[in-house]
């Protein structure tokens, strides 16, 4: 049995003039991340493994997700789920290290939402607003992870936090 969550990016601000890739949280950004940092800790989440894209929202949301992470989680910084796809973001888990057995991917929409709708088989799938948690599970592991492999356990949004 494998878990994986999958969390959108919380909001970023589009005011600096900054290129997309470069664009850090808003404000409010900032206090989902930090709600939803609570919520992993008053949770249990615990992953053993982080992919986590190189746009700086993504890892700005990690950085206030940190406290609420094992200390020696391993993490992935990676371009190739900037924007991803559902195809690219699933051809990339099917990477994530054997021995990890809780993953967590912090990446962007559509692809994001889209990957949760592959993983489940799920064609009405789900709306994915920024930092939004997904919870998946899987009896595959990571290599044979794919279409209507998974089951979603359970899908959060910073509203249901406040």
């Amino acid at each position: 049995m494998i878990t994986l969550h999958l969390l959108r990016h919380a909001k970023s601000d589009w005011d600096g003039g900054e290129a997309d890739h470069d664009r850090p949280l808003s404000a409010r950004g900032e206090r989902a991340a930090a709600a939803m940092a609570v919520y992993f800790r008053q949770q249990g989440i615990a992953p053993d493994f982080v992919l986590c894209s190189s746009a700086r929202r993504t890892r700005d949301t990690l950085a206030i997700l940190r406290d609420g992470l094992p200390d020696d989680v391993a993490v992935e910084t990676t371009r190739d789920i900037y924007l991803a796809t559902a195809a690219q973001l699933v051809a990339r888990l099917k990477s994530i290290p054997v021995r990890a057995r809780i993953a967590l991917a912090i990446g962007h929409n559509p692809g994001m939402e889209d990957t949760v709708r592959v993983l489940t088989g799920d064609s009405a799938g789900l709306k994915f607003p920024t930092c939004a948690l997904a919870t998946l599970d899987s009896t595959s592991g990571w290599a044979t992870l794919g279409a209507g492999r998974a089951e979603l356990r359970r899908f959060v949004t910073p509203k249901d936090l406040v």
